[in-house]
């Protein structure tokens, strides 16, 4: 296994990374990165974002109370009045009102006053809650409080994409400047800088590489946490479980590579991958995933005190609804929650980097020839989930819900730092003046990342 690792990552001393003056201060800079950019933004946030705010905002509230939003439970009081004195920007239906914010139970609500917030567990908000105290008790707003811990959320993302570029022997010019590009993203702007489930796509993304990384390097740790952090991400959210079905994909890709390598005929090299350590792990992360959220969904279903409230909108599931997700996830790699001028101009080369990177890398990884299987399986397992997660997310929620609504791109955010590990294997070790010239393009697109606001 160690010479197919030192295709994707050379050896190298096995100095820890917080031992080398140049990593750590890389990672430093990184969450410094994070947490400007979430603070820069959520001070400047006057209304709710349209991304179901509303209702995190409302288990948010509740979780410390409460601990879990069981199904048919109405809205917390504090949300319904928070909506009504802020709004929601981009939906004029949703003012503020400030004549209503006095007496907020006098005016109407998005479906009725109820709350879907129940599809989730309560780690996120939990987490988030413990997270927003001490800010809480410096006198920051409270939801604002909430929002700032996407920062946390943030950096580990860029942490952990980080040191999964490291690990494949990026140089570090080019892992901080790409780590840039993310941490500005309109994946991070939307995702993190308000209350959202979305803010642990990334973090989950790039652990999953991270580990997936590690593994190829020939660790047997990794392997073995996989599974537990791929049950865990998908009970923060049930579409985190997208990054690690890549990370599946890239093992048994790489088993398959390795068995194909051996003597003998068909039967022992079938025998070799079925038996490899990679791909048990991969089959042990996807169960534990589906468990995880089985066991959850068995548990909502008997904590519940009601009906879900009516979403007043979706159509049966039917065939040409698939075949238009196919191309649902994979343009939108580099895109957010809304269309790029919903943030100002300075969105637009934020979107051009972050999308041509994203494409152009996974894309461009999976089908260069030149390079050795296992990088090229990185790329090409990134594409492949992309293109086929969206339709299977369709179906289980057709299945579930009963209902056929067109997937929103963001869902697949937690592939971003795939995608971006997958550029940066594809430009490999160049010349000093690329390094540098990505890393002042990773700097620069963070800057007009902060220019970006409520437009």
């Amino acid at each position: 296994m160690s010479a197919e690792a030192d295709a994707v990552a050379p050896s190298e001393p096995r100095t820890p990374w917080w031992r080398r003056r140049g990593d750590l201060v890389a990672v430093l800079a990184l969450i410094v990165a994070s947490f400007v950019f979430t603070t820069d933004q959520v001070t400047e946030h006057e209304m709710m974002s349209p991304i179901d705010e509303y209702q995190y905002v409302g288990y948010y509230a509740k979780v410390a109370d409460h601990g879990i939003v069981r199904r048919g439970e109405a809205m917390p009081f504090f949300a319904r009045k928070y909506v009504v004195c802020h709004g929601v920007r981009n939906i004029p239906e949703m003012p503020r009102n400030p004549a209503a914010c006095r007496k907020p139970n006098s005016v109407g609500y998005p479906i009725g006053g109820g709350t879907t917030a129940d599809l989730y567990t309560p780690l996120y908000f939990g987490a988030t809650r413990v997270l927003a105290q001490p800010l809480i008790w410096a006198g920051v707003d409270f939801v604002s409080a909430g929002r700032l811990v996407g920062g946390f959320w943030l950096a580990l993302g860029a942490v952990f994409l980080y040191l999964a570029m490291r690990r494949a022997r990026v140089p570090i010019p080019i892992a901080v400047g790409f780590n840039l590009v993310m941490v500005g993203s309109l994946a991070a702007y939307w995702g993190n800088t308000y209350i959202s489930t979305d803010a642990t796509a990334l973090a989950s993304g790039g652990l999953a590489a991270l580990l997936t990384m590690q593994a190829l390097d020939g660790g047997r740790r990794p392997l073995l946490l996989l599974p537990a952090a791929a049950a865990l991400a998908t009970l923060f959210k049930l579409q985190n479980f997208i990054a690690f079905v890549a990370a599946a994909l890239v093992l048994v890709l790489a088993a398959a590579y390795g068995a194909s390598q051996q003597a003998g005929g068909a039967r022992p090299r079938v025998r070799a991958f079925l038996t490899d350590r990679r791909t048990i792990s991969a089959a042990a992360t996807l169960v534990a995933s589906i468990v995880a959220q089985g066991c959850w969904i068995a548990l909502r279903s008997a904590l519940a005190v009601g009906e879900q409230p009516k979403f007043g909108f979706g159509a049966p599931l039917e065939g040409k609804n698939l075949v238009v997700e196919l191309g649902n996830f994979l343009p939108a790699l580099g895109g957010g929650a809304l269309a790029p001028y919903a943030t100002g101009s300075a969105t637009l080369p934020v979107y051009t980097v972050a999308s041509a990177l994203a494409i152009g890398g996974s894309v461009g990884l999976a089908l260069s020839a030149g390079l050795p299987p296992l990088r090229r399986f990185v790329g090409a397992s990134t594409v492949l989930v992309a293109v086929v997660s969206a339709p299977a997310l369709a179906i289980v929620v057709g299945i579930v819900e009963n209902i056929y609504v067109p997937l929103p791109s963001r869902y697949a955010h937690s592939l971003l730092p795939w995608a971006l590990l997958s550029a940066a294997l594809l430009v490999g070790r160049p010349r000093p003046w690329l390094r540098y010239t990505l890393l002042a393009l990773g700097v620069v697109t963070w800057g007009l990342a902060l220019m970006m606001g409520e437009a």
